[in-house]
């Protein structure tokens, strides 16, 4: 199973567009821009997940949708708690092995999704990864999902994936 690890696009902060809490930011609209744009580099790139959970912040869902559009409108969308801030690992790798998925995709926050990510991989240092707006990293589980079991593959931040998709930098 592959696992793509998102980090939502750019987003508004609070105190703009009428945003009263941070659940509720959305992306901007040069964070939609973006997003579409790594998205498709994504997909340019030839990795297109047949389940996607995001985060039930609003700019994750949005994030989560935009990833569906752009790679694949039949993908399965489901909104999981886990993935929110502070969420459970452990919750993570009972949402996999409870799919039939060859790829899934989640879409989080930092520092969490970086932490995640970290607890997938099998002899991995202790060196957080940094996820900037719509970067994605691919990890890869030979066997069943779980803690220390992945290996990463791959992590590309957002301006190699527009520039996959010939878009700016």
């Amino acid at each position: 199973m592959k696992l793509y690890l998102v980090r939502h696009g750019i987003a508004w902060d609070v105190g703009q567009k009428g945003i009263c809490r941070d659940f509720d930011r959305s992306l901007s609209d040069v964070g939609v821009e973006k997003t579409r744009a790594a998205a498709r580099g994504l997909k340019a790139l030839g990795h297109v997940p047949d389940l996607i959970g995001t985060s039930p912040l609003v700019r994750a869902e949005q994030t989560a949708q935009i990833f569906r559009e752009e790679l694949n409108a039949a993908t399965p969308f489901e909104v999981v708690d886990f993935m929110a801030p502070g969420g459970d690992v452990a919750d993570l790798f009972i949402w996999l092995k409870s799919h039939d998925a060859k790829a899934a995709m989640v879409v989080g926050h930092m520092p969490d999704l970086a932490w995640m990510t970290y607890s997938c991989l099998h002899q991995a240092d202790r060196t957080q990864l940094h996820f900037k707006k719509a970067a994605v990293a691919c990890v890869d589980f030979e066997g069943r999902p779980g803690a220390g079991r992945g290996r990463l593959d791959w992590f590309h931040q957002p301006r190699y994936l527009r520039e996959q998709a010939g878009g700016a930098r």
